[in-house]
């Protein structure tokens, strides 16, 4: 009679948090808040690492999270509606690391230059850089690197 009770026990316990987990995964599934753009903003184009062309498929676990990295699509679908924006007054690149190849590179340089075609401005602010960090910068109107930093441009 004990382990049958306690069987049903942990038996509960285990539905319990089942039920909780798909709570919380049908919860933020159904509340994607699209983010909010305040007047005379700059969109921050943070890259590092690599820059995958689609995003990975697979099953996140909603507590096990982390802030995925954006996608080729992402970088393009991002500087084509920041062009069209008019809440959206420029554009700061901030390559750091990057492990990409260069003719993923030249689409991301690309899709700034034709950002620049709105007549908003783009900035680049390198902190480390090294070619292919240089290379996306070159597409900016200004470039700004810190006075100690050095430019490892080979």
């Amino acid at each position: 009679m004990g382990k049958f009770l306690l069987g049903v026990l942990v038996g509960g316990i285990i539905t319990v948090l089942v039920i909780v987990i798909c709570a919380l995964a049908i919860g933020k599934i159904f509340s994607t808040k699209q983010p909010t753009v305040a007047a005379n903003s700059a969109l921050v184009l943070s890259l590092s690492g690599e820059v995958p062309e689609a995003a990975p498929v697979g099953f996140d676990i909603p507590f096990l999270q982390t802030q995925p990295t954006p996608t080729v699509r992402d970088i393009w679908t991002s500087l084509h509606e920041a062009a069209t924006d008019n809440r959206v007054k420029a554009l700061v690149i901030q390559p750091r690391m990057l492990l990409i190849g260069w003719a993923r590179l030249e689409e991301i340089r690309q899709d700034i230059l034709d950002f620049k075609k709105s007549g908003k401005p783009v900035y680049a602010f390198l902190q480390g850089p090294g070619s292919r960090e240089y290379y996306l910068a070159t597409a900016a109107d200004k470039i700004f690197l810190p006075p100690d930093d050095m430019l490892d441009v080979k």
